[in-house]
């Protein structure tokens, strides 16, 4: 299966994310459509697929620099996964314009944002917030990254004070009851 993902992540580069089908694909994997559609039942199911699996890789790849002594504040975290996604040619055509309706659709994903959701129990307390609160800031963090790499800032620098400005507090803050105003 991976090389079928490794063949899916050249189309896209080649074809464009948008525009890439499960015959352009196949050429490139050197297999027929029967064997892709035997592993993806359709074009979204190969978009995701590939999706978790460089959100696993990411993941990985940011655990060992952590280990080797990376700083591991949880902006430093959010800004690897996005610098990984930009340095990595077969991940950040999926943000050029004519391609943001795939990882937006995709970001919606429900395993998506599970992943999303249980990157985040482990840096929030689970037991001093309901799941459903963890889900919303899971879904929230998945939106703020998409918009950061569609949308870049003019450095690093503003991106990382905009992380630690507006989007970490919300992450780590106590949950505000829905319906209560203050």
């Amino acid at each position: 299966m991976d090389d079928l993902l490794d063949a899916a992540g050249r189309a896209f580069a080649e074809v464009g994310v948008a525009h890439a089908t499960m015959i352009d694909v196949a050429r490139v994997a050197g297999c027929s459509r029967a064997t892709l559609y035997r592993y993806f039942p359709n074009r979204e199911a190969l978009h995701l697929g590939f999706v978790h699996r460089a959100t696993l890789r990411i993941t990985a790849g940011l655990a060992e620099a952590r280990d080797a002594g990376a700083p591991d504040s949880l902006t430093d975290r959010i800004m690897g996964g996005i610098a990984a996604v930009r340095s990595d040619p077969l991940l950040s055509v999926w943000f050029e314009p004519e391609n943001m309706a795939v990882p937006i659709a995709v970001s919606q994903s429900s395993d998506l944002l599970q992943a999303m959701t249980e990157g985040l129990v482990g840096e929030l307390d689970p037991e001093s917030q309901e799941y459903e609160e963890i889900e919303r800031r899971g879904a929230w963090l998945l939106r703020c990254i998409v918009s950061f790499l569609a949308m870049p800032a003019e450095n690093e620098e503003v991106e990382r004070a905009m992380i630690d400005s507006f989007l970490v507090p919300l992450l780590v803050s106590e949950p505000v009851l829905q319906g209560s105003h203050t």
